[in-house]
């Protein structure tokens, strides 16, 4: 009976531990979500990519957006925000081209 309870209560500070790391993960989402589209508003290009990233392959873009970018740029995973429209056209040349 003891065991029982015992491994009740782990599963549920579990169960606890998960819920809490999945809100706030949305929580964060939902503020970038916020931000990029106020940023949007005031002029800045978002760049979604359509397609699966690899790990190697996503280092690769952000090297290249942290070496020929000249605006302020923002970026979560496949999805890319810029400052300066030229960013945002060469970056899709060089990435969706």
């Amino acid at each position: 009976m003891l065991k029982k309870k015992l491994l009740t209560d782990r599963s549920g500070d579990l169960v606890e531990r998960i819920q809490e790391e999945q809100s706030k993960m949305l929580m964060q989402e939902i503020d970038r979500e916020v931000l990029w589209g106020m940023l949007q508003e005031i002029g800045w290009s978002r760049v979604m990519l359509p397609w699966p990233v690899t790990m190697d392959t996503l280092k690769e873009i952000h090297t290249w957006v942290d070496e020929n970018t000249k605006g302020g740029h923002q970026r979560s995973r496949n999805d890319f925000l810029f400052e300066n429209d030229d960013d945002a056209m060469w970056f899709k040349l060089r990435w969706l081209g």
